[in-house]
């Protein structure tokens, strides 16, 4: 069984919303994050789908990471 009610607060009128016309800005966002496999929602969602699988979802910073200076050890050979 399903409960109806939050269904129905959202879209009260299913039958209408069925026929009606596709949201080509909506399918555009859905198209989008398919192709890149990233979930699609607010940033609410999107953390709680990260705390659910223990992994990183929002995409990072782009580019190389940056290289880390090397700090030479007393009595090594980096320099």
């Amino acid at each position: 069984m399903t409960a109806l009610a939050p269904i129905r607060a959202r879209i009260p009128d299913f039958a209408a919303f069925l026929t009606g016309g596709e949201d080509a800005e909506a399918v555009g966002r859905l198209r989008a994050a398919e192709s890149i496999g990233r979930p699609l929602g607010d940033d609410r969602f999107v953390a709680a789908i990260e705390r659910s699988t223990a992994r990183t979802l929002r995409p990072g910073k782009r580019g190389p990471k940056p290289k880390r200076a090397c700090v030479a050890q007393p009595g090594s050979r980096n320099r």
